[in-house]
C-alpha cells in the first residue's frame, strides 16, 4: 500500500464558530486518536486530503508530520457536508506498523459479466470488506473478476482471491454479487412493442436473443 505524507497541525478544541474559521482557512478540523495515548484536535489541508481520498480512498495508510515527528495513521471516519459533499471533519487513528490492524477495503469489480450480455443485471451486494493484516499488507482495493458470471450466478466471499497475509473479518458465505434476470416488466414491454420473438431451435438452444 502506498504511503502518503500530510502536514497536520494541532489546534485548540473550539466552538462551531471556530471550526468554521478553520474551514474558511482551507483546513479540515479533526481528531487524532491514540497519539501518545490521548486524543488531540487537529487540522489538515483540505485540498491535499480530498485529493488523497479521491485517489486512494479511506483504506490508505499514511504518515502525518507533527512538527519533527512522523506518525502513521488510518482514517476512522469522515463527515461530509450534506449540500456540497465536502469533507468537514475527519477522525484519524495512530497505528504501529508492526501490529495488525482491521480496516475496510473496497471491492473493485471488473469485466463484463456473461449474464449482462444475456440481458441480466449486476446486483452488487457487498461494496467493501473488513480485513485484518499488517498495515503494509492491506491493499487499497480488492479486485473481483465477474466476467464468467451468468444470469442466476452468485459469487460468495469465499470465492474471492485475497492478497497474501490478509484475513477477512466476515462470514465467508456472504454473497458479494449476483446476476439477476431481466424484470418481467421489461420482457412485457419488449413484447408490447413488437420485439423479435425467440427462436426455440436456435443453434445454442437459447434463442436468437441469447446468441447476439
Amino acid at each position: 500500500m502506498q504511503q502518503i505524507n500530510f502536514e497536520v497541525d494541532f489546534r485548540e478544541k473550539g466552538t462551531d464558530s471556530s471550526l468554521r474559521i478553520v474551514r474558511d482557512e482551507g483546513y479540515i478540523p479533526g481528531i487524532l486518536y491514540g497519539y501518545n495515548h490521548a486524543n488531540h484536535p487537529i487540522k489538515i489541508n483540505q485540498k491535499n486530503f480530498s485529493k488523497h481520498l479521491k485517489e486512494h480512498g479511506k483504506s490508505g495508510i499514511f504518515k502525518i508530520n507533527l512538527g519533527n515527528e512522523q506518525v502513521y495513521v488510518k482514517i476512522n471516519e469522515t463527515q461530509r457536508d450534506l449540500i456540497d459533499g465536502q469533507v468537514i471533519h475527519v477522525d484519524l487513528q495512530s497505528i504501529e506498523m508492526n501490529k495488525f490492524v482491521a480496516m475496510s477495503v473496497p471491492l473493485h469489480f471488473f469485466g463484463q459479466a456473461l449474464g449482462v450480455k444475456n440481458g441480466g443485471t449486476v446486483q452488487q451486494i457487498l461494496r467493501d470488506v473488513k480485513v485484518r493484516a499488517l498495515p503494509t499488507a492491506i491493499p487499497e482495493s480488492i479486485h473481483v473478476n465477474i466476467t464468467e458470471l451468468d444470469i442466476g450466478d452468485v459469487l460468495y466471499l469465499r470465492q474471492i482471491a485475497l492478497p497474501p497475509d490478509v484475513e477477512v473479518q466476515h462470514d465467508l458465505s456472504t454473497v458479494v454479487v449476483t446476476i439477476v434476470p431481466p424484470r418481467a416488466s421489461d420482457t412485457e414491454e419488449d413484447s408490447a412493442t413488437g420485439g423479435e420473438p425467440e427462436v426455440v431451435n436456435a443453434r445454442d438452444g437459447r434463442g436468437i436473443d441469447a446468441a447476439k
